[in-house]
């Protein structure tokens, strides 16, 4: 079995001799039968090792009565594209435009799907830097305040509508850890970082490894391109965990629902 393939020649060869379509094949051999990239490779590797194909059926029209028995027979507009023989990014649209067209009831097509129960964030954050202006926006809204986002790229990510008048918020994580605390760069990256100044941005919204947030004034560290947080606790906002569990107990809100602190974290990061 060569690498990056989920089959041996030997199992392509079964599997186009016993099938009539190279949708057929891509069911025999477990893959996704809707894929167009998967039929090309299927059949660049059939080329290749001499496969005979030959007595593949040539693709039928895609007549009305066609599209009413894939409708009637299939769960899902991928079975009804798969029937139908219909290949493309446009496939499922092309499909929906004639069901559409014949009045058909497709509504058994596009039922919900179980939520997956297997999600959930990476335990190295590798992802925090992606999600950090979000996560900064929702700790803003939580504690009552209104957010905007920038239309167009600038110096700040939020411009947040707070008890003081408008302020320019710049988002910032780190992974970065430097023996009992965290670095966290607060310049911009490229080939030469650049600091921001105080008539740019008002605060740092930052995020370390362990999700503690800290809201810090440019005044308190303009000029300075990286820090150590250790030097700034006072800045560490109180998490959102401990305004939760002051609230009486109640049937509808467990007080374990409260304690939310990502302890999945390494602590030695």
């Amino acid at each position: 079995m060569s690498r990056g393939r989920s089959y041996s020649d030997d199992q392509l060869v079964a599997a186009v001799s016993g099938a009539r379509s190279w949708r057929e094949v891509l069911r025999a051999l477990e893959l996704r039968a809707t894929s167009a990239s998967a039929i090309r490779s299927v059949r660049s590797r059939a080329d290749a090792i001499g496969a005979e194909y030959g007595h593949f059926t040539r693709s039928r029209p895609v007549t009305d009565a066609r599209i009413r028995s894939a409708v009637a027979t299939s769960t899902s507009w991928a079975g009804v594209v798969a029937d139908l023989g219909i290949e493309g990014r446009s496939a499922t649209a092309l499909a929906k435009g004639h069901c559409l067209r014949l009045g058909l009831d497709v509504s058994h097509l596009s039922l919900p799907s179980a939520a997956p129960t297997d999600v959930r964030p990476n335990p190295d954050l590798v992802n925090l830097a992606r999600a950090g202006a979000i996560l900064a926006a929702g700790w803003f809204m939580l504690s009552g305040q209104n957010v905007s986002w920038p239309l167009e790229p600038c110096r700040y990510d939020l411009l947040v509508d707070s008890a003081h008048g408008p302020r320019r918020v710049q988002v910032k994580t780190t992974t970065v850890r430097v023996r009992d605390t965290w670095k966290v760069y607060l310049s911009t990256s490229g080939r030469g970082r650049r600091p921001y100044a105080a008539d740019e941005i008002d605060d740092f919204f930052v995020i370390d490894g362990l999700l503690r947030y800290y809201l810090i004034p440019i005044e308190a560290v303009g000029g300075l391109q990286a820090i150590h947080l250790a030097s700034y606790d006072q800045y560490e906002l109180a998490p959102l965990s401990s305004s939760c569990a002051r609230r009486e107990p109640s049937s509808d809100l467990p007080v374990a629902n409260c304690n939310t602190r990502a302890e999945s974290v390494p602590r030695d990061l």
